[in-house]
């Protein structure tokens, strides 16, 4: 006879596990090795969701010298810092090689 009075977070553990394994099934082979070959990052978080990240992300900054509105505030014209785009783009130290040939951290 089963006892249907188990506490709680035995319950969810076990469910958090078959998450898990699932997650690791369903992910691990085919896009966490993907993401992987690209150079972004995978993290894993509860429940066996997955984040994909690009790192070139970092090397997105708004401009200095209009504060990321795109123009000069002096005089309302096209800001030459960023060209008029209001985000600069600074290169990474390293640049991640991926399988198509490509450099995949190079803006």
């Amino acid at each position: 006879m089963q006892d249907h009075n188990l506490p709680t977070s035995r319950a969810r553990g076990w469910f958090d596990r078959l998450l898990h394994r699932l997650g690791e099934w369903l992910f691990a082979a085919e896009e966490d090795a993907r993401a992987t070959a690209r150079g972004w990052e995978v993290r894993r978080g509860p429940r066996g969701s997955r984040t994909y990240r690009d790192p070139r992300w970092d090397t997105v900054h708004a401009c200095a010298s209009c504060g990321g509105h795109g123009i000069q505030p002096s005089d309302g014209t096209a800001c030459p810092g960023c060209a008029g785009t209001g985000v600069v783009r600074r290169a990474p130290a390293t640049a991640v090689p991926v399988a198509d040939g490509c450099e995949g951290a190079r803006s």
